[in-house]
C-alpha cells in the first residue's frame, strides 16, 4: 500500500491524463455583439413580416417615440453583456453592476408612465384593448434571441444563472419590443406600457422562474 503522498501524486497524474482542452470563451462583449447582430436580424424580420409602422415618418418627430427606442435599445445592449459576464466565473461581478440594466428599464417604463398622466390630463390616455398583436410581434421577434442568450450563458458557468437568465431575457425582450415600436403605428401610452413594455416582463419573469425551478431541483 503506498503513501498518502504518493496517491496522491498518481491521482494528479491521472487527472492530468485525463484532462481535456478547455476552450477559452471570447470576451464577454465580444459574445454580446454577436447576439445582438441576430437580434437584429430578427427585429428586421419582424419588421419586414408585419410591416413599417405607418406613420414611421411622423413618429420620427415625436418625442416619446425618440426616447423610447434609445433605451429599449439600451436596455437590449446592457443587459445582454452583463448576462453574459454573469455567465464566466471570475469576470467582474460586483453586485450593483447587474441593477444598471434594470435601471435603465424603469427609465424607460418611467417615460412612458410620464406621458400617460401628460395624456391623461386631456383624456386621450387609449384603450388598453386591441393589443395581442402586439404581443405576437414581441413573440417573434423575441423568441430566437431569447433561446440564444439561454445557449451563451448555459455554455459558461454561470455561478448565479438566476440572474443570468433574468437579464438576458430582458434583453430579448427588449429585441422583440423594439419591433413592436418600429411596426405598431398606436402612439397611446396606455397601449405601449401594457403590450409593448409589459410583455418584457412577463417573459423575463416566467423564463427566470422555470431557470430557477430548474437550478433547485438539481441542486437538491
Amino acid at each position: 500500500m503506498g503513501s498518502p503522498t504518493s496517491n496522491t501524486d498518481q491521482l494528479i497524474e491521472r487527472l492530468v491524463a485525463d484532462a481535456s482542452p478547455v476552450r477559452r470563451l471570447v470576451d464577454p462583449r465580444r459574445r454580446a455583439a454577436s447576439w445582438t447582430a441576430i437580434a437584429l436580424v430578427c427585429v428586421g424580420l419582424g419588421v419586414a413580416w408585419f410591416g413599417v409602422r405607418r406613420d414611421l415618418g411622423d413618429a420620427m418627430s415625436f418625442v416619446p417615440f425618440l426616447l423610447r427606442v434609445p433605451l429599449i435599445a439600451a436596455t437590449m445592449w446592457l443587459s445582454v453583456v452583463t448576462a453574459l459576464r454573469l455567465s464566466i466565473p471570475g469576470a467582474d461581478q460586483r453586485a450593483w453592476t447587474r441593477w444598471w440594466p434594470l435601471l435603465l428599464l424603469g427609465a424607460l417604463i418611467a417615460v412612458v408612465a410620464a406621458e400617460s398622466v401628460a395624456v391623461a390630463l386631456v383624456g386621450e390616455v387609449g384603450s388598453p384593448l386591441r393589443g395581442w398583436t402586439c404581443v405576437r410581434k414581441l413573440t417573434f421577434a423575441g423568441a430566437v434571441p431569447a433561446f440564444g442568450a439561454m445557449v451563451l450563458i448555459r455554455r459558461a458557468a454561470p455561478l448565479d444563472p438566476v440572474w443570468a437568465a433574468l437579464l438576458g431575457l430582458i434583453a430579448a425582450g427588449a429585441a422583440g419590443a423594439l419591433t413592436s415600436e418600429l411596426a405598431c403605428p398606436v402612439r397611446q401610452p396606455m397601449h405601449v406600457m401594457l403590450w409593448h413594455l409589459l410583455p418584457i416582463a412577463v417573459y423575463a419573469a416566467l423564463g427566470t422562474a422555470a431557470v430557477w425551478l430548474v437550478v433547485k431541483l438539481r441542486r437538491g
